[in-house]
């Protein structure tokens, strides 16, 4: 009897590997034989198998870049606590002369403390009935885990950048999304004022203003004149050789430029759309990186999926480390 019950199974399974995912068969047949007409693709559309493509997207990835450019503090947090507190020593104090015979004065210092908290719990789930039909493409639900992770990851940059808006030193641009060269001397001058080292610092824009200082050939430090005038004589000395030959612009006065496409392009009086930085600007920690995971629903026949992470940031605005450009 219990072979006999393993063969009925096993038949039953012939049956489904034959009818395909999606329901019982209802219009198979044959042939008509009384009216002689031949089965037709529609009598057969129940078990001709239907083929997914495996690498087609409904979207364009684009490249996330904030996560590696600041302090990163996940080491402390992973696995563990939801603060880290951050120690600012100053600048130390109390410089004096020494005098015959005199004794020296200790000056006191105050440390003071920012907090990083790890508050950000971000999850992606979608639950899929008859999951088969997209694990029989192993491919193509694995793009389906890397959208779910990609859309997190977005998040996670997005969040940076509304952090950095909290920043809270503002410099304003005259013309909405594009960036002069004097512009940009003005928040380097502030920086400097501030003792920020420039060279560690970066150019943080969106596509706008990284393609009109692209197409100006702003790579050497000229002016949109200049380069009208010299890219027509090369005798000049304007040298087109590096970055915008390649489509790129490497660096404005010794700091990287770098395109975010989560930087606003807006007109809006206020709005970022540009950020001078140091990597001490920011400090950010993963707790969790994104994870996947999946268990079978009996009650739904169906698999559910779930992607989350859990991370934070917070902005070092106790002295002057970063500029908003606004517009």
């Amino acid at each position: 009897m219990e072979s006999l019950f393993l063969m009925d199974i096993g038949y039953i399974l012939d049956i489904v590997t034959l009818v395909g995912i999606g329901g019982a068969i209802t219009t198979f047949h044959t042939a008509n034989t009384s009216a002689g007409d031949a089965t037709d693709t529609g009598n057969l559309d129940e078990v001709i198998p239907e083929l997914w493509a495996s690498s087609i997207w409904g979207y364009f990835e684009r490249k996330l870049v904030l996560k590696n450019l600041f302090d990163d503090f996940s080491p402390l947090v992973k696995g563990k606590g939801d603060i880290i507190n951050l120690p600012e020593l100053p600048e130390s104090t109390g410089l004096a002369d020494k005098g015959t015979g005199a004794s020296v004065v200790y000056a006191d210092e105050d440390l003071t403390t920012e907090a990083l908290t790890i508050n950000k719990h971000k999850y992606v789930a979608k639950m899929f009935e008859d999951i088969a039909v997209i694990q029989s493409n192993e491919q193509l639900f694995a793009k389906y885990a890397q959208a779910m992770g990609y859309q997190l990851a977005k998040q996670f940059e997005a969040d940076i950048i509304t952090t950095l808006q909290g920043y809270g030193t503002t410099q304003s641009i005259t013309t909405d999304n594009v960036l002069t060269l004097g512009e940009i001397e003005t928040a380097m001058n502030t920086l400097d004022a501030n003792d920020v080292p420039i060279d560690e610092c970066f150019l943080l824009v969106n596509y706008k203003i990284y393609n009109d200082l692209l197409t100006q050939g702003v790579v050497e430090g000229i002016s949109a004149s200049q380069f009208a005038t010299d890219a027509v004589n090369p005798n000049y000395g304007f040298n087109m050789q590096g970055a915008t030959i390649g489509g790129q612009v490497p660096s404005i006065f010794g700091m990287p430029v770098i395109k975010c496409n989560s930087v606003k392009v807006s007109t809006s009086s206020g709005d970022e759309q540009a950020f001078v930085c140091h990597p001490s600007a920011l400090a950010l920690a993963v707790q969790q990186d994104v994870r996947v995971q999946s268990e079978y629903s009996v009650d739904f026949l169906s698999t559910k999926v779930v992607a989350d992470t859990i991370y934070g940031s917070v902005a070092r605005n106790n002295t002057v480390r970063a500029i908003e450009i606004i517009s």
